[in-house]
C-alpha cells in the first residue's frame, strides 16, 4: 500500500458465489473468449473495463493430426491417452492467445478472465478427462457442468490466477458451444417455438422457448464442412462456396472463396451441388447417378466431375453422396422427431436461427429443396454464424449471466438421438431426396 501511496486497483474475479482477488494492483484488466470447435478454434480479446471487443483470431484445431471428426480423436483417446490430445489443444490456445495478447500490445499477466464453450468431447480433452464413456451407450460423460477453474491449473498462458468457465454441457453430443448459443440467441427467453440449428461435426437441434428447451443430437459426421468428400475442405480461400449446373449441358458454372483457383467444395458448396445434381436429374431421388453428360466411371465408382483443368480434378463420387444424404437425414430426423414429440409441427415454428457449417453462406431454398430443411418461409430462416463464441462473449463481459447459463442448463431436456426408437424409424424415409414422403417437409 505505501509503495501505491496508498491507491491501489485490485482485480476480483467472480466464481459463482465467490468473488476472489485475483490482483492487488493492475491497469488493465482483459478477457478472451474462445469457441473450441472441433475443426477450427476461435478466440476474442476484450477490454474488460471499457467492455470493447479488441480482436478476434481463428485457427485450425490442432487435434485435427489425429482424426478430422471427434469420434477419431475420442478413439485415439481410448487406445493411446488423452494427453497427447490436451497437449494438442492446450498448446492450440496459448498460440492463438498469444497472437491477441502480441496484436494488442498487452501483457499475458493482464488477462484476468477466460469463458470457454466447446462440445462434450472437447471439453473433455481440454480437461484431460476420460472419454470413453461417451461415444458408447448409456452416453454418460465424466463431467456435466465443470466448476470454475485456474488458468494455472489447465497451464492457459494468462494470469495464472485468472479465472476460467467453462460453459456447461448437456449430454455426450450436446456441449457447452450449445449452452452458450442459447444464451446469446435468447431462445429461452423466447415467446413463441424457436429452433437452434448448430450443423458442425454433429447435428445439434434446439427446440424451445421461455418455459422450456429440448435438444436432441448425435454423430452425423462433418458432411457440412466438407469431410465427407475426398475434395472437402474448410470454408477458406479457393473453397467452391458456390455451384450452379446447366439443365442441358450440365456445365458447372461455381464461385470461390476470395476468388482463388479452385482447391475443393466446402459446406455451402456440397449442399448446391447436391441440390443441383437433383435438380438437374443428374442423380436420383436415392441419389444414384443417372448415364448422362458429366458423369463418368472412375476408380471410385460413377462419379460427377464438377472442375477439371491441368492442375486440378475436383469429383463427387456416388458413394460420396450417399455419404451425404445419411447425414442431411440425420439433421431433418432429429427437427422433426423432436418437434413431433412435442406435439409441435414445422408451422409452430416462429423462427429458425441456423449456425455452424450450415449458417455459413448456404443457400435456404437448395438446403430445403433436398430435404436438409424443413419447407417454410425462407424469411423464418436467420443466420446465427458463430452463436458459441457470441454466448462465450456475452459472459466473459457480464459475469452475472452465469445464473442464466445454470438456468438455462437445468431447463434443457436431451434427447439422444443414436439410440431413439423414432429417429431410427423415420430416419430410412428421409434418405431419399428430398424425402420418401415430401408432404412431410411441409407439414411436418
Amino acid at each position: 500500500m505505501r509503495e501505491k501511496n496508498f491507491s491501489i486497483k485490485p482485480v476480483f474475479g467472480i466464481t459463482g458465489d465467490c468473488t476472489r482477488l485475483l490482483e492487488i494492483d493492475s491497469d488493465q484488466v482483459f478477457g478472451i473468449a474462445i469457441d473450441i470447435g472441433t475443426t477450427n478454434i476461435v478466440a476474442s480479446l476484450f477490454d474488460l473495463k471499457s467492455i470493447k471487443k479488441i480482436s478476434e483470431k481463428n485457427m485450425t484445431n490442432p487435434q485435427t493430426v489425429y482424426g478430422d471428426d471427434i469420434l477419431s480423436r475420442m478413439h485415439f483417446a481410448m487406445s493411446r491417452g488423452v494427453e497427447e490430445l490436451q497437449r494438442a489443444v492446450i498448446g492450440g490456445l496459448n498460440s492463438i492467445i498469444a497472437s491477441l495478447v502480441d496484436d494488442a500490445k498487452i501483457k499475458t499477466p493482464e488477462v484476468f478472465a477466460v469463458s470457454v464453450a466447446s462440445n462434450t468431447a472437447m471439453t473433455h480433452l481440454l480437461l484431460g478427462l476420460d472419454v470413453s464413456n461417451i461415444p458408447v451407450e448409456p452416453y454418460i460423460p465424466v463431467v456435466h457442468s465443470p466448476d470454475f477453474l485456474k488458468a494455472g491449473e489447465i497451464d492457459l498462458a494468462v494470469n495464472p490466477e485468472a479465472t476460467v468457465y467453462i460453459f456447461p454441457n448437456a449430454g455426450s453430443y450436446v456441449g457447452g458451444d450449445i449452452s452458450s448459443g442459447i444464451l446469446s440467441i435468447g431462445i429461452h427467453k423466447a415467446e413463441a417455438p424457436t429452433v437452434l440449428i448448430d450443423a458442425g461435426t454433429n447435428a445439434e437441434i434446439v427446440v424451445g422457448m421461455k418455459d422450456w428447451l429440448f435438444v436432441g443430437a448425435g454423430a452425423a459426421g462433418p458432411a457440412l464442412e466438407g469431410g465427407i468428400f475426398s475434395a472437402g475442405m474448410r470454408a477458406q480461400s479457393g473453397a467452391i462456396c458456390r455451384i450452379d449446373i446447366d439443365s442441358v449441358t450440365h456445365e458447372v458454372k461455381y464461385k470461390t472463396i476470395g476468388d482463388a483457383l479452385p482447391a475443393g467444395i466446402c459446406g455451402s458448396g456440397v449442399i448446391d451441388l447436391i441440390a443441383e445434381l437433383f435438380e438437374k436429374g443428374i442423380i436420383d431421388t436415392m441419389g444414384r447417378f443417372r448415364e448422362t453428360a458429366g458423369v463418368m466411371e472412375t476408380e471410385n465408382g460413377p462419379s460427377f466431375i464438377v472442375v477439371r483443368t491441368e492442375r486440378t480434378t475436383i469429383e463427387v463420387s456416388e458413394r460420396e453422396v450417399n455419404n451425404f444424404l445419411r447425414s442431411k437425414a440425420a439433421m431433418f430426423t432429429s427437427l422433426h422427431v423432436l418437434l413431433k414429440s412435442l406435439g409441435l409441427g414445422f408451422r409452430d415454428i416462429d423462427k429458425i436461427f441456423i449456425a455452424g457449417a450450415l449458417g455459413s453462406g448456404v443457400r435456404i431454398r437448395k438446403a430445403i429443396g433436398i430435404g436438409m430443411l424443413p419447407d417454410i418461409p425462407v424469411e423464418k430462416y436467420i443466420p446465427a454464424n458463430n452463436s458459441s463464441l457470441s454466448g462465450a462473449e456475452l459472459l466473459l463481459t457480464n459475469g452475472g449471466l452465469y445464473r442464466e447459463v445454470e438456468k438455462i442448463r437445468s431447463m434443457i431436456t436431451y434427447r439422444e438421438m443414436n439410440t431413439d426408437a423414432e429417429f431410427m424409424k423415420e430416419f430410412p424415409d428421409a434418405l431419399f431426396l428430398p424425402h420418401l414422403n415430401p408432404d412431410i417437409l411441409t407439414n411436418g
